[in-house]
């Protein structure tokens, strides 16, 4: 290592078939992520807070909460026994199902987006949940006389009321799963290793400080990005106060 200004490790990250694979794939990996995220967390954040009545709302908020209080890698390795081969899941489905069942889900992308979803999906439900107590019934019932459909009322009265909490859950979603290198290491294969997994090795392994830096860096602005999205449009002293 030398004490040098060079953008030679940036020039390394973008322009190396393997490491710009990485970033294209962690990208790739947080964005399914969120989005699967937030197909999952909008019914939950929405039934919370405006379905359900107030005096029930804080104890769904705290089943919501609660995964919390448990450890990150704990609730991670829980996924290797229900996802591994003859695992929870395996065993289950031949139950039910005739013959045997091998999903060998685990070491798979698909293990690592379910372990991303579960670990983070309540940085989506609040939000979307404090975007919805600025509903007025109202509105709604306004859009329904005047003759729009439930899904109509949705896309043109709920959903831009709603876009705040959105904005702000998929912001703080997408950036921890990014940045992310625990659960693609325990769940994930040699084949999904993602930036995060990257960084570490550079700086534990390989020693090669500088170029985990960049990696580092480039992270920082994705992180950056995401804020500023986050801040632009979502609105925080409306969901937040």
């Amino acid at each position: 290592m030398r004490p040098d200004f060079t953008l030679a490790n940036y020039l390394r990250l973008l322009t190396s078939p393997v490491y710009r694979g990485v970033l294209i794939r962690s990208l790739e990996i947080a964005s399914v992520s969120t989005v699967i995220g937030l197909l999952l967390a909008y019914p939950v954040g929405y039934t919370i807070g405006f379905v359900v009545p107030r005096q029930r709302q804080a104890l769904l908020l705290l089943l919501v909460i609660l995964p919390f209080w448990t450890s990150y890698i704990v609730r991670t390795y829980g996924w290797i026994g229900f996802l591994q081969k003859d695992g929870f899941l395996d065993s289950v489905l031949s139950l039910l199902l005739p013959g045997r069942v091998e999903l060998g889900l685990l070491y798979t992308r698909v293990a690592v987006i379910i372990g991303f979803v579960h670990v983070y999906l309540p940085l989506l439900i609040l939000p979307i949940y404090a975007s919805t107590q600025t509903l007025d019934p109202r509105l709604l019932e306004a859009s329904a006389d005047l003759g729009a459909p439930p899904w109509r009322t949705f896309l043109r009265v709920t959903l831009p009321l709603t876009l705040p909490g959105i904005v702000a859950g998929t912001t703080l979603f997408f950036i921890a799963v990014f940045g992310s290198f625990v659960t693609p290491q325990l769940l994930g294969g040699a084949s999904d290793l993602m930036i995060g997994n990257l960084i570490a090795d550079q700086f534990g392994e390989a020693f090669n400080w500088p170029f985990g830096a960049a990696m580092a860096i480039v992270i920082t602005l994705v992180v950056s990005i995401g804020l500023f999205v986050f801040f632009r449009f979502a609105r925080v002293e409306q969901l937040y106060g």
